[in-house]
């Protein structure tokens, strides 16, 4: 497309010197017309006074004749020198030379930068598309990308291009090179920075080193929420055994991936697992909740499962809540649902879940996402338990559709 619309522009330009030079041209040869004509009338002036001189006796015949031949020298140098009539002609040259050579130019331009191979890239993209991506068309596809960087090796977005298809073939170790020249060339960006450590991380045999955690480190300062960074951070934490640490990266990636997405339900299944294998050795007080589901409602609908404990005095504010994206199909195969209320899953500020000896727990899967109950949503009745933190699992199922008859 920048091929196409900078021909255009030039193309356009060119046409535009042509009609300038031509109005220029027909301005110039006015002009010139106007000064000899002036020049032509003012000879012919000067020779009726010099004739009237003559017949006078205010000057003799021969010298009546020699202002003559001067005057006549003079009127042939003057049209010799005329510059518009003598420049006209090499301007009008000089705009057609003009108006030719730009686009020319143009395309010599194009050709050495490697716009032409941009063309090439298209034609081999559609035809990626159309017949699907071998060895010898991948080939061609390095081949092409590396002959445009090394013309510009700036063009981020060939450089954004290589690394996403090296990711999506898993050779993350191919994507590197790519990301540290795009971290090169936009070090504050946290998104090219945390997607550098995601792919040092993986080729790296998924160990986070000092560099690593730099890039990581730096791409939270620049974005607290940078998705891909609090993932990798939250992964390593969780591979080390350090579960709190895991949680800390997974609750907060939780809040800015869209609730019902496949990589929602991934992350909330890893914070599950989490809270578990926190509570189980001793680093995190909480209850372990199963939720079941009444199989003659049917398939679970996607949305968002909450649950949530209110205290057993009456009041409408809960004391602890926690969601599970549900989506789709992924869902259904995994009922009942393990869910753990924590300490950190505690609204009341300054509390923990010891703090309250009698609670309700209960659980709806929100079709909209919200914690609010809705017409449509699926319900599970309340279950009261006491002593604060419990070891035996909290069982609710969900057998009401709300709001339907």
């Amino acid at each position: 497309m920048g091929l196409y619309v900078g021909i255009s522009i030039l193309l356009g330009l060119a046409v535009l010197f042509i009609l300038l030079g031509a109005r220029m041209g027909v301005r110039v040869e006015a002009d010139g017309q106007l000064h000899r004509r002036a020049q032509r009338q003012f000879y012919l002036q000067r020779k009726t006074e010099l004739i009237a001189d003559r017949d006078a006796g205010l000057i003799d015949v021969a010298q009546c004749q020699e202002l003559e031949r001067e005057l006549d020298r003079q009127l042939v140098s003057e049209s010799e020198t005329d510059a518009p009539a003598k420049n006209i002609r090499r301007q009008r040259s000089l705009v057609v030379i003009l108006a030719f050579a730009l686009p020319l130019l143009a395309l010599f331009i194009y050709a050495q930068l490697g716009y032409r191979l941009d063309l090439q890239l298209r034609t081999l993209q559609s035809e990626i598309l159309a017949e699907g991506l071998d060895e010898a068309r991948w080939q061609r596809y390095q081949d092409i990308v590396a002959d445009i960087l090394a013309r510009r090796p700036e063009s981020a977005e060939h450089l954004v291009m290589m690394a996403t298809l090296f990711r999506q073939q898993g050779d993350f170790a191919g994507a590197l090179p790519y990301y540290q020249r795009l971290a090169a060339l936009y070090p504050k960006d946290a998104d090219v920075l945390a997607q550098l450590a995601q792919a040092r991380y993986l080729s790296n045999q998924r160990r986070v080193d000092s560099e690593t955690q730099g890039l990581l480190n730096r791409a939270i300062a620049i974005n607290p929420q940078q998705a891909t960074a609090l993932g990798v951070l939250g992964i390593d934490a969780f591979a080390g055994g350090r579960y709190l640490e895991a949680l800390n990266h997974w609750q907060r990636l939780l809040q800015v991936l869209p609730a019902t997405s496949g990589e929602a339900a991934v992350i909330a299944g890893g914070v599950a697992e989490a809270k578990r294998l926190a509570i189980t050795a001793g680093e995190l007080d909480g209850v372990a909740v199963s939720v079941g589901l009444n199989p003659d409602l049917g398939p679970a609908p996607t949305g968002v499962l909450f649950v949530v404990a209110k205290s057993a005095d009456g009041s409408p504010m809960p004391v602890a809540a926690t969601r599970i994206p549900l989506s789709g199909d992924a869902a259904d195969q995994n009922w009942p649902i393990s869910v753990y209320l924590t300490d950190g899953d505690v609204i009341r500020q300054g509390k923990v879940l010891a703090d309250f000896p009698d609670l309700l727990v209960s659980a709806h899967i929100s079709v909209a996402g919200t914690a609010i109950r809705r017409s449509g949503d699926w319900v599970a009745a309340p279950v009261a338990y006491s002593g604060g933190v419990v070891q035996s699992p909290v069982a609710l199922r969900i057998d009401v559709i709300q709001g339907a008859e």
